[in-house]
């Protein structure tokens, strides 16, 4: 993947695809849930916080051009520190990736499919899968990039169809349950902005001037949709509220209706989302197996495919419901994304940069005294 070149829209749309995601499988009420109605606000406000932490993450690459994560881990702490780290991202992408295709399929179960066993439908996502992945990533990042307006469009007319429906007291009381929640304690909402650790791997495969731009406007596109989703949700504060399983947005398709012959438009929107899981969970596949490929030097990497997609399987069936997945999603989800995200990784780039301005130092003091003795 580090000879694949991304143009600005296949970059940033990587990276959409992971938040439209999110939305689509309930992480927006699990922030409704944390902060109540002032969770448009809260979004405002962790979305400001993002945005720093993203001129953060511009500035400490500056001194790595066309390196990721990983030759950065190599650089600062050698082949050990640089597995390490790879170890963590491919398991952080294997098992959240495998808790939300749960998630996904117990809904699609729920709603159309009540009379297949989920073995069976998480084995037909795993089968496009596996293709996909054959065809090599840039075919799935073309085919993301043609998909994904389809997508946003989708989702934008499901929340201006639904305007008649909305119910503005649903963004009252403005601080929902405090200025404490809101603003300290809805920090830990930044979880679902976890599309930004794609731009960790990013360098490599796009041009020298872009990376800046990219993270940049996905990161802000992604406030931006998070927002609307969020807006939305609360305006339809009545049965967003009492739905423990169902899908949010799935539950906002079905109030739409224009007359008699365009109704129950749901089927329509779901097929749609499903293409979007799909490519979700192959942009991770891959990157998870590039990942794996970098830390081993593997070169027949033919059957690696394979082994992602039985371990994708074993991982997604471990949950005995769709309780248990939602579970490990809101409780350990959110700290393993704080720790890997905007921890570990911050470390290891701050570091590397201290590294690299000493031997820089070094360098410099060295030619400096050597000018001296001529």
């Amino acid at each position: 993947m580090d000879n694949i070149k991304l143009g600005n829209f296949e970059a940033i749309s990587l990276i959409l695809i992971i938040i439209i995601n999110h939305i689509i499988l309930n992480f927006s009420k699990t922030i409704i849930s944390a902060t109540g109605s002032a969770s448009a606000l809260n979004i405002l406000f962790i979305g400001i916080i993002l945005l720093l932490f993203i001129e953060l993450v511009i500035f400490l690459f500056k001194r790595f051009t066309r390196l990721d994560i990983l030759d950065i881990s190599s650089y600062l702490g050698g082949r050990i520190l640089k597995t390490i780290t790879g170890i963590l991202f491919i398991g952080y992408y294997i098992v959240f990736a495998s808790i939300l295709l749960r998630t996904f399929c117990e809904n699609l179960k729920i709603i159309y499919l009540d009379k297949l066993p989920i073995t069976i439908i998480v084995i037909i996502f795993l089968i496009t899968i596996t293709y996909a992945n054959k065809l090599g990533f840039k075919v799935i990042s073309k085919v993301n990039m043609l998909f994904l307006p389809i997508i946003l469009f989708c989702m934008i007319f499901v929340f201006i169809a639904n305007i008649k429906n909305y119910n503005l007291s649903g963004l009252f009381p403005l601080l929902g349950y405090g200025p404490k929640t809101t603003f300290l304690l809805g920090l830990s909402n930044l979880f679902a902005f976890s599309s930004i650790s794609i731009l960790y791997f990013l360098p490599p495969m796009v041009n020298d001037n872009s990376f800046k731009k990219i993270a940049r406007v996905s990161t802000i596109l992604s406030i931006l949709l998070f927002f609307i989703g969020i807006f939305s949700f609360l305006c339809l504060f009545s049965f967003l509220r009492n739905s423990e399983e169902i899908m949010a947005l799935y539950l906002a398709t079905r109030y739409i209706e224009f007359g008699r012959f365009f109704q129950r438009l749901d089927a329509v929107f779901l097929m749609i989302w499903t293409i979007g899981v799909i490519s979700y969970l192959c942009i991770i596949t891959a990157l998870s197996m590039h990942i794996f490929k970098k830390i081993t030097n593997i070169k027949n990497s033919s059957a690696l495919v394979y082994c992602f997609s039985g371990i994708i399987y074993v991982i997604t069936l471990i949950p005995k419901n769709i309780a248990q997945a939602n579970y490990i999603e809101i409780n350990i989800f959110k700290y393993v994304v704080f720790f890997l995200l905007f921890g570990y990784s911050l470390f290891v780039l701050i570091f590397a940069n201290i590294k690299k301005i000493s031997s820089q130092n070094v360098q410099i003091s060295s030619k400096t005294q050597k000018h001296r003795k001529t």
